[in-house]
């Protein structure tokens, strides 16, 4: 869990402002020709993001901000039952998926990616090629960071769990990762933005 790793060598993560984007657990496979809305976690997802909860015990997880799409409620759940004691609240947001912020208009965009599926959209995007219905790269340097910003309000960490695409875009257009076919984002992992 390379996330983990990284938030265990962030100094006095407890007395920072920390979000972290995160994609969702393990899911099932999603059919051909939709978007996958309601992909269950599997069982493995399920345990992992229960795993990856108990982990997370020895930091101050401020909130859980989830996608309303069902594996990464699913996942902010499992979060929080491994959390145990330590538990935060968990707001659903449609900034995180539902289409998310890197969309601009959801039926534009849901074409180009039933298309060219979410690698090749992606692909396109960091090349510069203009997809139509996507967020450009400048409005994702600036509107979603300062929303991000402003939910991250409290010291301690605050978890945004969400899909591959939507961190793929932020993290490119941010400047924070270039992800390829050969480095895509894990499961249960992701970006951490330090706004102290």
């Amino acid at each position: 869990m390379k996330l983990l790793e990284k938030l265990q060598k962030i100094e006095d993560v407890d007395s920072r402002r920390i979000a972290v984007l995160l994609r969702h657990g393990e899911r099932e496979t999603i059919p051909a020709g939709t978007y996958g809305n309601d992909v269950r976690l599997t069982q493995n997802g399920v345990a992992d993001s229960t795993h990856f909860g108990e982990a997370l015990s020895c930091f101050k997880v401020r909130r859980i901000y989830t996608s309303p799409v069902l594996r990464c409620i699913q996942t902010a759940e499992c979060i929080k039952k491994g959390l145990g004691s330590n538990i935060p609240e968990i707001i659903c947001d449609d900034m995180l998926g539902n289409p998310g912020f890197h969309i601009a208009d959801a039926d534009i965009a849901g074409k180009a990616y039933l298309e060219y599926g979410c690698m090749g959209v992606y692909e396109r995007f960091s090349h510069g090629e203009a997809i139509n219905g996507l967020a450009s790269a400048d409005f994702l340097r600036v509107h979603p960071m300062q929303w991000l910003k402003a939910k991250t309000s409290e010291k301690g960490v605050t978890f945004f769990v969400t899909h591959d695409a939507l961190i793929a875009h932020f993290a490119f257009a941010n400047e924070l990762h270039a992800y390829n076919a050969e480095n895509w984002i894990n499961y249960l992992d992701g970006v951490i933005l330090d706004f102290t």
